[in-house]
């Protein structure tokens, strides 16, 4: 249980600071798509990469952090 617990706190504070470090490689942005003959706007956003990214990398390094530390 508190194996459990310490990889989801370990996890937690690796994803807000690679969150921090993708939003810096990678700018989010927005663009406004409007498609022609309906006059709909849409916004579209890179947010999605930008998460999958920085989860990635924390999962990842917390997961060789526990590696290491537990062998």
């Amino acid at each position: 249980m508190e194996l459990v617990a310490s990889f989801l706190l370990i996890l937690s504070i690796y994803f807000l600071g690679c969150l921090a470090l993708v939003q810096e490689v990678v700018r989010p942005n927005r663009q406004l798509i409007i498609e022609g003959e309906t006059k709909k706007k849409q916004w579209t956003t890179n947010y999605p990469k930008i998460l999958s990214l920085s989860f990635a990398i924390s999962l990842l390094t917390t997961l060789i952090a526990y590696y290491l530390f537990l062998s």
